[in-house]
Order: structure tokens, then sequence, then C-alpha cells
């Protein structure tokens, strides 16, 4: 057969073909910019916890009439890193917590509720010379809801996009 004969219904073939191969692509961007967007927001929430954290830190140091220097002689701590932390440029370990959260007079717990970190009740317990189990990580707050609601992705986008997005929650 010549390449007339087939040319037309090659062209078709190969014309939807090629829409499928953009869709799929269309679909794998878009599920790369939702997973970009959903780290982008735990990131933006961490730091305003981290942030949340060193202002809390400060206020108390500066009702304590602490000085940088001397906060830094009781926890132990450099006062760059001490700073460092009050301005939300570092995350503490738990021991350098637990050492501003004594030479502030508080317990670690009270110190981190206090700063707007909440303390669960049901946080695994660390059994005896182990590690907590694993937790499951919460989702990013909305991505379904941005999902149903964007007005521009047709029914089939929207379904599309959620079972992708849901494809790969459950593999983390």
């Amino acid at each position: 057969m010549s390449r007339a004969h087939r040319g037309p219904e090659t062209n078709g073939a190969r014309r939807n073909g090629d829409r499928a191969a953009g869709a799929a692509a269309s679909a794998a961007s878009a599920a790369g910019e939702l997973r970009d967007a959903g780290r982008q927001v735990a990131e933006d929430a961490w730091s305003a916890q981290v942030n949340a954290l060193g202002g809390f830190i400060r206020s108390q140091r500066q009702m304590a009439k602490l000085s940088l220097r001397e906060m830094a002689a009781m926890t132990k701590v450099s006062n760059a890193y001490l700073s460092q932390v009050e301005r939300g440029l570092h995350q503490p370990s738990l021991k350098v917590l637990r050492s501003i959260a004594d030479a502030l007079h508080l317990n670690t717990d009270q110190m981190l509720s206090r700063a707007g970190w909440s303390v669960r009740d049901d946080e695994p317990e660390v059994p005896a010379g182990g590690a907590p189990e694993p937790a499951e990580a919460p989702a990013p707050p909305g991505v379904e809801v941005a999902i149903a609601a964007d007005a521009r992705l047709s029914d089939e986008q929207k379904a599309a996009l959620l079972g992708v997005y849901r494809s790969f929650v459950e593999r983390s």
C-alpha cells in the first residue's frame, strides 16, 4: 500500500496519539506543580512556626530581663546561635530547647505550647531505648479543595488531577 492511501487514517491516528500524549504530559506537569505547591505550603507553615517560637523565646528572655549573653551563658549555647533562633533562622534541637526552657523557668512543653506549637496528647510514646513509631504526615490543607474549586478545570480534568494527587499521597 502506498503512503498516499494510508495518509488520512495514519495522520488522524497520529494526531489522536499526540493529543493523548499531550494530555498525559499536561497532567504530569500539573501534578508536579501541585506537589511543589504543597511542599511550599508546608515549608511556609513550618517557617511561620519557627518564627513564632523564636519570637516567643525572645519575648520571654526580655521579660526575664536577661541579655542575650546572659541567656547564652545559662544555656551553654552561643549568643550568635541564640540570636538566630530568636529570629527564626535556625531550628533548635530538643536539647537546646530544653536548656532555653530551663533558663526561662518553663518546661519544654509549656514553652512550645505558649509559642503556638501544639503538644498533642496523641503523639506516639517513645519506648525505652527506641524511637517512636513514624506518624503519618498530615496532608497539606486544601489541595483537593483547590482542585475541586478551580473553575478553569473540567470535571474530567479535576478527576484526573485528584487521582494523580491521591496516588502520590498514598505512596508517601
